[in-house]
């Protein structure tokens, strides 16, 4: 996602200039006309602990085994896919120095977690692009222990598709610790038969339609990943969905993983982790004790598309069982606002699309599909279209209802930066979710009721993460205001 510049997209945005603020203090959310709410744990600040751990990013092109046996061309950092894993303990500082050595302008983008808006990595809104040949810095202090990732946020429709992403860890050490703890970066990619990624970045079908799904699924940048694991062995999970618009629902088998964190934070109760769907962005973390009578090899796959799951790793459980760790399932404080599914919205959002085809005569339709040229199509948020986008407001500590109305055929996952939300409604039906998100999956002609605590204050963009979606236009922003009353 970035600020357009080609003659297909709309004018030229006001570059906004933000300085960099301190991450939030302790208040008391309300909710404006009501009694005070819950505040989220997750607000609390987080006392640094001094050590920096500094990277560096080098973004160009290489080639990787996707299949083994294929060399495919990629985008990468540090030449693999994913990109080195940065795992830290909460309170450290991350320093990553980003060197651009791919052919056009990119940037990185800190998913899910709350850094100083200076350091959200949108081109245009918060940094300028880093241009070829150019280093950006970026350092900042993750407010919330959990799984995050990182992903470049310029045309991300062609850069992350790619390659270029790569998973956060940041460790909180109050929490168990997992003799073995994994994360699995999924993805899909779209292949041609000699191997090569289809070029076509910026597909007609794949932007009208649900985005660019590939038919090659991949755990950390590889087809065949095996997790090995003995009887017994207790093991925490860490799944990312980092495709362009594959929604993924994991599917165990006959292993029976409970979920303890959503989109990084944890989850306020446990509960299996089946027919959980996972859009892109979206991370679950689960608790899995092996059985100590299991053996061989356990499939993992995705049963989002049909009965039968498709294969994207195994555990191979093998040997003699060894000691369960005993410790609570991990849980966290979550709060509850299911109460204010009846309160009227403060936003709402419109999904919807323009279509030069559709807005044509009948008689330019006949012209266009003679010519094969169907006009300009993008997608809106109430009507318009990014960077002419409507800004929505909030102020911090004052708890927003927004409700986002999907008014068109097709799938949108939408992903809020900066702050995180809990989804209390789909179609006006309650959803009693016991856990925090910054992504939620509207499915087609769907509602959704999402509350928001407006914790971190600057201009942060609000998107579908169905990259080429954004990259036509569905991004619109979210302005959260400082709270002067309160100083």
């Amino acid at each position: 996602m970035h600020i357009p510049t080609t003659p297909k997209r709309a004018a030229t945005a006001v570059v906004a200039l933000a300085a960099i603020l301190a991450m939030v203090a302790v208040f008391t959310i309300v909710r404006s006309g009501d009694s005070a709410l819950a505040a989220p744990s997750y607000i609390e600040p987080v006392t640094p602990t001094g050590e920096v751990h500094e990277y560096r990013l080098v973004a160009a092109p290489t080639s990787g085994a996707l299949v083994e046996g294929t060399e495919t061309d990629l985008w990468t950092y540090n030449g693999s896919t994913p990109g080195p894993e940065i795992r830290i303990t909460h309170g450290d500082t991350i320093r990553v120095i980003l060197e651009n050595n791919l052919p056009e302008a990119t940037s990185i983008h800190w998913h899910g977690i709350r850094v100083p808006h200076a350091m959200d990595g949108v081109p245009g809104l918060t940094q300028p692009p880093v241009e070829p040949g150019e280093t950006f810095v970026y350092e900042f202090t993750p407010p919330d222990a959990g799984t995050f990732w990182y992903h470049s946020h310029q045309r991300g429709n062609e850069q992350i598709a790619r390659g270029l992403y790569g998973a956060i860890v940041v460790e909180d050490p109050a929490e168990p610790d997992y003799p073995v703890d994994a994360v699995w970066l999924v993805d899909d990619w779209l292949v041609d038969d000699s191997g090569q990624l289809d070029p076509d970045f910026d597909s007609y079908e794949d932007l009208h339609h649900s985005g660019r799904w590939g038919e090659l699924l991949t755990v950390n940048g590889t087809t065949g990943t095996t997790l090995e694991a003995a009887p017994g062995q207790r093991i925490r999970l860490r799944i990312v969905n980092t495709a362009n618009a594959r929604v993924i629902r994991p599917d165990f088998g006959s292993l029976d993983p409970v979920v303890i964190a959503m989109d990084g934070l944890p989850v306020g109760e446990n509960f299996p982790a089946v027919d959980i769907d996972l859009a892109p962005g979206n991370r679950m973390d689960v608790d899995l004790t092996i059985p100590t009578d299991a053996q061989g090899d356990f499939v993992v796959g995705d049963r989002y598309t049909g009965s039968e799951p498709i294969e994207f790793a195994r555990i191979s459980v093998a040997g003699d069982s060894v000691d369960t760790p005993e410790f609570p399932t991990p849980v966290g404080d979550v709060a509850d606002w299911s109460g204010l599914i009846d309160d009227q919205p403060d936003h709402t959002v419109t999904i919807s699309f323009f279509s030069e085809f559709a807005e044509a005569t009948s008689e330019e339709q006949d012209e266009m599909l003679a010519g094969e040229q169907f006009g300009e199509f993008l997608w809106t948020l109430n009507g318009r279209v990014w960077p002419d986008a409507e800004t929505l407001t909030a102020t911090e500590g004052e708890l927003q209802k927004i409700r986002i109305v999907n008014e068109s055929g097709q799938m949108h996952p939408m992903h809020l930066h900066g702050q995180f939300f809990q989804l209390i409604s789909r179609n006006d039906e309650p959803v009693n979710e016991r856990h925090y998100r910054d992504t939620v999956l509207l499915t087609a002609f769907q509602t959704v009721e999402i509350v928001v605590a407006p914790s971190d204050v600057g201009n942060w963009l609000m998107h579908c993460h169905i990259q080429i979606h954004a990259e036509y236009g569905m991004a619109m922003l979210y302005q959260v205001e400082p709270d002067t009353a309160a100083s």
